[in-house]
């Protein structure tokens, strides 16, 4: 089974989202958080700090698995985390990025699990 990690990034009760460029097959122009496939060898902790920082050029920290699941063949994780830096985007891959809050961020096309992810912060009072 393939493993695939992303980072939940807040700030002030919003969430960092990317917009995927058309370069990806699955949900283009679609909206999540950052986040791929592993590398070989990889652990979901490794694999989320690479993607946030090939992604967006931040440095991240997982400290909580926030939620798990499967989709298709991937095992996937979702962390919560500490995060520094300043975003660039990886503009191969991603084609635009915001800061959202729970209303707007509902209103976007969501890739994958994330409205659900969303959901749970905003129950959390995180976002």
């Amino acid at each position: 089974m393939v493993l695939a990690a992303s980072g939940i990034i807040l700030k002030n009760k919003t969430i960092l989202l990317l917009k995927r460029s058309n370069y990806t097959e699955n949900y283009p122009g679609f909206w999540g958080c950052p986040g791929g496939r592993a590398e070989q060898g990889e652990t979901a902790e490794q694999n989320v700090i690479r993607e946030v920082k090939e992604e967006c050029n931040l440095d991240f920290t997982p400290t909580k698995i926030f939620k798990t699941g499967t989709w298709k063949n991937r095992k996937y994780y979702r962390f919560l985390g500490n995060w520094k830096g300043k975003i660039k985007i990886q503009e191969k891959e991603v084609a635009d990025f915001g800061w959202f809050s729970y209303s707007e961020a509902l209103k976007l096309d969501l890739s994958f699990d994330y409205k659900e992810v969303i959901e749970l912060l905003h129950k959390k009072n995180l976002l």
